[in-house]
């Protein structure tokens, strides 16, 4: 087994998925990275249990042939569509969380330039909104 590849994510049922990422602050950790978390820290992170820490446990002390990447051409089209399906899956969360950043970010600074307008003098901006030659 290699420790430094990638542990293997699709491995583990999706909430378990989701709860090591958010250890790792979203990044796919080594196969070493996830084995040296105590069993004792796992249990106390919401979303592990024993029967999930066990199926962590199982990805982390299997023996190479389970966990080393197989060459793609080894891999059934289910395998391959499985593996696809994982990708375009991250890909979205990856997407739905730049589009949040980048959302709150355009939020920010429209709000900054309307905050500035309004602390200015209202009448011209008024008059603007009301068009030239009315007289209001």
């Amino acid at each position: 087994m290699d420790w430094n590849e990638p542990f293997p994510l699709n491995a583990v049922p999706p909430r378990v998925r989701n709860t090591i990422l958010n250890e790792f602050k979203g990044r796919c950790p080594s196969i070493r990275e996830v084995a040296e978390i105590p069993d004792s820290y796992w249990l106390a992170t919401p979303n592990i249990g024993p029967t999930f820490l066990e199926q962590i446990r199982r990805v982390t002390d299997a023996p190479p042939e389970q966990t080393a990447s197989p060459s793609c051409s080894r891999l059934t089209d289910g395998e391959l569509l499985g593996r696809l399906e994982w990708l375009q899956d991250e890909l979205r969360w990856l997407q739905e969380q730049m589009e949040t950043r980048l959302l709150k970010t355009s939020r920010r600074r429209p709000n900054r330039r309307w905050m500035k307008l309004a602390t200015q003098d209202g009448g011209d901006h008024q008059e603007a909104a009301q068009g030239p030659g009315h007289n209001g």
